[in-house]
C-alpha cells in the first residue's frame, strides 16, 4: 500500500503526517476530512482558518493535491462546487 504525506500550512506548525492509503483518490478524501476537523478546531480556538492549506504528496514526494480550507468553506455553503487544484506532476518537495 502506498505511503502519502500530508502537510498542513497555516495555524500552528505541525509535523508532516505519513499514512498508508490505498490510492490517490482516498488520500485526497482523507486530506479533506482532516482539513475540516482542523478547521473546526481552529475556529474553536479563535483562529481564522480560511488561509490554511493542506498538501498531499505521493510516496515519491510529488505534490498530488492542494486542499484550500477556503474552498471547503465555499463548498459547504453551496456557493460553488469544490474542485481540487490540479497540480503538475513535476513538483517535488525536498
Amino acid at each position: 500500500m502506498p505511503t502519502f504525506r500530508f502537510e498542513f500550512i497555516g495555524g500552528m506548525p505541525k509535523p508532516a503526517i505519513f499514512a498508508n492509503i490505498a490510492d490517490r483518490e482516498v488520500a485526497v478524501r482523507e486530506a479533506k476530512r482532516v482539513a475540516k476537523e482542523a478547521m473546526l478546531d481552529g475556529i474553536a480556538d479563535g483562529a481564522d482558518p480560511t488561509s490554511w492549506v493542506a498538501k498531499v504528496y505521493d510516496q515519491a514526494g510529488y505534490l498530488i493535491a492542494t486542499v484550500g480550507f477556503q474552498d471547503l468553506i465555499a463548498a459547504s455553503e453551496g456557493s460553488e462546487q469544490y474542485k481540487e487544484a490540479d497540480e503538475p506532476g513535476v513538483i517535488r518537495s525536498g
